[in-house]
């Protein structure tokens, strides 16, 4: 999901690290803000704000050239929770029966 985050530096919109995963940074929709300090006595400090997401995924699932290219295409990636490998296949069953089902009444068989 996408959340706000502000910062102490400018962000780049997207910053890729690898290591024993991909780790991906997402910043886009810079705002610059100033933020008040708890301590009246304290100066504003300049922050910068963006639409954020961080992406963990093992390497080889992403195809980094393209989160680089286009980091707004990646700003919502992975809100939907991975299935098991169970779920895909009651998935794919069921899938199969509808089209098998589909099939049988386009040629005039009979379930």
């Amino acid at each position: 999901m996408t959340k706000k985050s502000r910062f102490m530096e400018k962000q780049p919109s997207a910053k890729v690290v690898e290591k024993d995963k991909v780790y991906v940074y997402i910043c886009l929709n810079e705002k610059e803000v100033t933020e008040n300090r708890v301590d009246e006595s304290a100066e504003p400090v300049t922050m910068y704000e963006y639409d954020y997401n961080e992406i963990i995924e093992d390497i080889g699932i992403l195809d980094i050239n393209d989160v680089k290219a286009n980091p707004e295409k990646y700003l919502n990636y992975g809100n939907e929770p991975k299935r098991t490998d169970t779920e895909r296949i009651n998935v794919l069953e069921a899938t199969t029966d509808d089209i098998i089902l589909m099939m049988a009444d386009l040629i005039g068989g009979e379930n």
